[in-house]
């Protein structure tokens, strides 16, 4: 196995031009500093929410005891590095059993959670739900106005019309499975978080050609607990992020393929891209990294034709949203607009909150609202405060680094990623939750306490695990095939360094992180066996 990877490392370094070992070189530096920054974090200190203002979402910061910390990274290397020794025990599974097994371990996990939780979608996510319902029943009201006070009669999705894609998603899915509860759109997040789980493993195998690092990756998936907590959330961040990633698999098959037919992968590939943005409009990151990722490609191989590929892949994935939008306008005989502009974002992402520095304040909503929808008025405000905002960053350097510090923190080195949050701030369905119940110790006792404190550990790991990734990938040089889910990563994290930030929001990229850190724990094992070997 050792020797069929070091012959697939040389043909890499040996195929590799100029423009790829720089695109190389660029993506995983910058990966390394970047999450280097929150692996160093995360061993001093723990973004936390504030159990006393925990439904307004405020982040706490608290030190760590960074002994205790190395202490556990050590052991945990100390019992990986034993553990490794039997890795023959291994040989007799196949890929396809491990990819069955985490499977079912997820679905049956994920089934659980949901169905004991059965939380009430609110907020955006009750939003979309009850518009869903009322299309169901041809009710087209939430497009003229709301009920929402703070918007003065504007309809919510003459600011936010992006929403309208995972809106007919929902209604898709209500239709067919009823829609008395948000239950059947958590069945399906935990289906895609299941298939998502399937299509890391198949591209683990594509890029890194090693069974040992799709055995790691099984076990490091089934012990990141985070994404099956945050099945309940009835929104469109895993069916996005999932849709997502069989979109790169599949362009990761037209990058490996021999065959005549392998355009044909476009076609999946664009379509699932689709699906992806439709679901969560931030997947557009992983649209620009995938067609940043065929680029390199056709550079490396000089096959200028498949640059039209390139353009239809993308035109297609940005259409998609747009012709939902367009329907749902036919639908409801109104015109919804473009909505709040990214300036807006822009200003609120770059602006004080009582939440964390950059995370949400109403800033945009207000403008857009006091200007009565009138985006380029509510433009003109928002560029104003930039200035502003400009000049004090500029001016008071201190100001600057600690607000992107605790920005950066807040979001990445918040070990739960507000998984647990997302259904313990809700309502349920079957009522409040019961007094020593196992639900109320998960949400308030000791068992909650616990998960907390492996969330900590698991999540410190993993981003030490990551950056070893990122050296072993910078010596080896990797293809155009990793570099787009580096770059994947890196606009997941410059999107929300300047926009509105959340520690949920980086949830999916933390799933993308322990996928590198599969990679990073088998090479660091490898490389010490090898190195005992020869002593």
């Amino acid at each position: 196995m050792i020797k069929i990877e070091v012959k697939k490392s040389r043909e890499i370094l040996q195929k590799q031009n100029i423009f790829e070992k720089i695109c190389c070189y660029g993506a995983t530096i910058m990966a390394l500093i970047v999450f280097g920054v929150v692996a160093i974090g995360s061993i001093f200190q723990t973004s936390v929410i504030d159990p006393d203002n925990f439904s307004l979402e405020v982040i706490l910061y608290q030190n760590d005891n960074v002994f205790i910390n190395l202490l556990m990274l050590l052991c945990f290397f100390g019992l990986a590095f034993l553990l490794y020794r039997y890795r023959n025990i291994f040989a007799r599974i196949s890929e396809r059993q491990l990819m069955i097994a985490l499977a079912v371990y997820t679905i049956v996990v994920g089934m659980v959670w949901i169905i004991k939780v059965q939380c009430v979608p609110a907020a955006d996510s009750g939003t979309i739900y009850d518009t869903a319902v009322d299309a169901i029943k041809g009710d087209w009201s939430s497009f003229y106005t709301s009920d929402d006070e703070t918007l003065r009669g504007l309809s919510y999705y003459r600011l936010f019309p992006y929403q309208l894609g995972f809106v007919l998603i929902s209604e898709i899915v209500y239709r067919i499975m009823g829609y008395e509860t948000a239950l059947p759109i958590q069945i399906i997040n935990v289906l895609a978080l299941a298939m998502l789980y399937i299509g890391l493993l198949k591209i683990a195998k594509k890029i890194f050609h090693s069974k040992g690092v799709v055995v790691i990756l099984t076990f490091l998936l089934a012990a990141c607990v985070q994404p099956i907590l945050f099945t309940p959330f009835a929104y469109g961040n895993i069916i996005g992020f999932s849709a997502a990633i069989w979109s790169c698999y599949c362009v990761i098959c037209f990058m490996q393929s021999e065959n005549r037919k392998r355009d044909l992968w476009f076609i999946p590939a664009a379509l699932l891209m689709a699906l992806s943005i439709i679901a969560k409009y931030n997947n557009l990151i992983w649209l620009i990294a995938v067609a940043i990722g065929l680029i390199i490609y056709v550079v490396k191989t000089k096959k200028w034709v498949y640059l039209i590929s390139v353009a239809g892949f993308c035109i297609v994935s940005i259409l998609g949203l747009n012709l939902v939008i367009m329907s749902y306008e036919a639908r409801s005989n109104t015109e919804i607009g473009s909505g709040m502009s990214q300036i807006l974002q822009l200003d609120m992402g770059l602006n004080e909150s009582y939440m964390a520095p950059g995370w949400y304040n109403g800033m945009a909503k207000r403008m857009y609202v006091d200007h009565a929808g009138d985006g380029q008025a509510a433009d003109e405000e928002a560029k104003k405060d930039l200035q502003a905002r400009k000049e004090k960053f500029m001016s008071d350097g201190v100001y600057l680094c600690e607000f992107f510090g605790k920005k950066i923190l807040s979001q990445w080195n918040e070990p739960s990623y507000e998984s647990l949050w997302v259904s313990q701030v809700k309502t349920h369905y079957y009522g409040e939750v019961e007094s020593y119940s196992w639900l109320d110790k998960v949400y308030n006792g000791a068992w909650g306490q616990a998960l907390y404190t492996y969330f900590d550990l698991y999540h410190m790991i993993v981003f030490v695990l990551f950056c070893v990734a990122m050296v072993a990938l910078l010596l080896k040089r990797c293809g155009p095939e990793a570099i787009m889910l580096i770059t994947t990563l890196l606009g997941g994290f410059f999107y929300h360094l300047l926009f509105e930030a959340k520690s949920q929001y980086s949830l999916t990229y933390f799933i993308l992180i322990v996928f590198f850190a599969a990679y990073g724990l088998h090479f660091l094992l490898k490389t010490i066996s090898i190195q005992w070997k020869t002593k």
